[in-house]
């Protein structure tokens, strides 16, 4: 069919140990608060039931292995903020009608990666205040890195898995995702019953204590036990 312009290409990432082989991407889901160091960190408490956002998927900057990578500071904030989380990336598309459960999660997951969400500090105390829409605070351009998705057959458990995060060489958060408070089965579980998930769609678990700042010039680097490891540079809009 003839288009009005070009179509935008759909945003892909790489698989892990695959020639040429990508993961294209549907949609970008992310968990809040899912870490219990993270929960008491902003004054949260328990195990209250998980909420979701999410980002475009062309919002994606791919990191591949061994590989740094420049991302533009965000424009319209001065308080840009990032995170280390385990990334899923689903594999299978669920049924129309009807929720996944957490017993039957496991069949639907291709893989996993390591991931960076960003957010736009100033905007997400701005539009929780006057509750509105998260778009402006999570949905912005470059608001996520991932780095090449790895099989599952070639994961060690994602229930244990160190995670961390260093800016400009000093640690900024390390954890392990045994302290997530929503499994990964639960959260596509969760997930299922308000969206249908589909083949290709990423989501970020949420993220231990330790989410803060980061300015243009700086660098950061981090990664996931056995899901991929990521460096990056803050750089001029």
């Amino acid at each position: 069919m003839p288009f009005l312009f070009p179509q935008a290409l759909v945003p892909a990432v790489p698989v892990s140990g695959e020639k040429d082989i990508y993961f294209p991407v549907h949609r970008v889901y992310c968990v809040g608060a899912n870490y219990a160091d993270h929960v008491a960190e902003v004054g949260s408490e328990g195990r209250e039931k998980p909420f979701f956002f999410s980002k475009p998927a062309d919002a994606l900057v791919v990191c591949r292995e061994g590989k740094e990578v420049e991302i533009p500071y965000a424009r319209d904030t001065d308080n840009l903020c990032l995170e280390v989380e385990l990334v899923v990336a689903i594999g299978k598309t669920a049924p129309k009608v009807g929720k996944i459960t957490p017993e039957e999660a496991e069949k639907y997951i291709f893989g996993y990666a390591a991931g960076v969400e960003f957010t736009r500090r100033n905007w997400q105390k701005y539009v929780r205040e006057n509750r509105q829409p998260w778009e402006k605070a999570k949905g912005f351009d470059y608001s996520a890195l991932v780095t090449e998705i790895k099989d599952k057959r070639r994961m060690p458990d994602p229930d244990n898995l160190s995670i961390w995060l260093y800016v400009d060489n000093q640690e900024r958060q390390r954890g392990n995702t045994d302290r997530m408070i929503w499994k990964i089965p639960e959260i596509i579980s969760e997930l299922s019953e308000s969206w249908r998930l589909t083949a290709g769609d990423l989501i970020y678990t949420g993220t231990p204590a330790g989410s803060g700042p980061i300015k243009e010039g700086q660098s950061f680097e981090g990664g996931i036990n056995g899901a991929g490891t990521f460096k990056a540079k803050m750089v001029a809009p």
